[in-house]
């Protein structure tokens, strides 16, 4: 049977290859776990902890993943949703849709526990809890909106949400415009 690699210098690189390719699998799980490590290293309580862990959750249940802005997140979602009711028809589309905005609420609801219960907590990184969760929930009370425009305008016609879209004019797109 002849060797897969015809040198040490190949079986270096093969295996650097993949242990890159396992970090990019992993690389969410990784920095989550580093978070952890680090809050229990500044000293933030088991309490703290646990809820600044909830705080990621809502961020990546919006769809962030760290480096990618809230505008970024909203414009690829709402061209994902021009796509899709041009590949499928708004229709077929809406109740996904439907559903995403009863997700947005529930976990708008979930930000605004985080935030009430940020405003108890005591001890090290407390005060980021709580701006961290304030943002978040305006993060999240942006996507309630700009998920609700996006039926209302669909609802009327998929040009319209379109056009609003390109100029600017979505409810999201204002709010999040440098100034």
């Amino acid at each position: 049977m002849p060797l897969k690699y015809q040198n040490k210098q190949q079986r270096h690189e093969a295996r650097l290859k993949s242990k890159r390719k396992c970090y990019e699998r992993h690389k969410l799980d990784e920095r989550l776990k580093s978070r952890a490590r680090w809050r229990k290293h500044v000293g933030a309580t088991v309490a703290t902890q646990h809820l600044l862990a909830r705080l990621d959750l809502i961020w990546l249940n919006l769809g962030y993943q760290p480096g990618h802005s809230q505008y970024s997140v909203l414009s690829t979602q709402s061209l994902m949703l021009v796509r899709e009711v041009d590949d499928e028809g708004w229709q077929v589309v809406r109740p996904h849709y439907e559903h995403m905005v009863t997700e947005a609420q529930e976990l708008l609801s979930e930000a605004r526990d985080l935030l009430a219960s940020a405003l108890h907590a005591e001890g090290a990184c407390t005060d980021h809890l709580i701006s961290r969760s304030a943002t978040a929930v305006d993060a999240v009370e942006l996507h309630c909106d700009a998920w609700d425009e996006a039926l209302s305008l669909m609802d009327n016609n998929a040009d319209t949400y379109f056009e609003a879209l390109v100029s600017d004019q979505l409810v999201w797109q204002k709010a999040l415009q440098p100034r």
